[in-house]
């Protein structure tokens, strides 16, 4: 098996996996208070941006069809992780409803990312273990 086809499928696979981590630690956020509490849940805002990056990382190194589908999944993660900060720090600026419309980006976003996830390790499980370039043709 090629390398980068071994760390595509591991790296789809942390992203798989980070989703049971993040549902614990927001059941953990919603039972504590005070700046654990605050610390749980910045890093729970950055794990899906984290695991963006890593199914679109891993969608590069295995050269998939869905790349530019996983790309576009990570920017809009990222640009809404930066809306809803820019929507918590300016809390009674007015342009704070239309900054909000973009934070919506979050989530859709994650979601692509994890379907993105998925589709990249079913099409690496059905492609051919040996490159079309080194085969002999009769």
């Amino acid at each position: 098996m090629n390398k980068r086809l071994l760390w595509s499928r591991i790296l789809c696979i942390v992203e798989l996996a980070m989703i049971p981590i993040e549902v614990a630690l927001v059941n953990v956020t919603a039972r504590v208070s005070g700046w654990f509490a605050t610390a749980l849940s910045l890093a729970l805002s950055f794990l899906p941006g984290l695991g963006s990056g890593l199914v679109a990382l891993g969608a590069f190194l295995g050269n998939s069809r869905y790349r530019r589908f996983m790309y576009g999944a990570s920017v809009l993660t990222l640009c809404g992780i930066i809306a809803l900060f820019l929507v918590a720090g300016n809390v009674e600026a007015p342009a704070v409803a239309s900054w909000g419309f973009a934070a919506y980006a979050y989530p859709i976003g994650a979601i692509m990312s994890l379907v993105g996830a998925g589709l990249v390790l079913v099409e690496s499980f059905h492609r051919p273990p040996v490159p079309k370039d080194n085969v002999e043709r009769a």
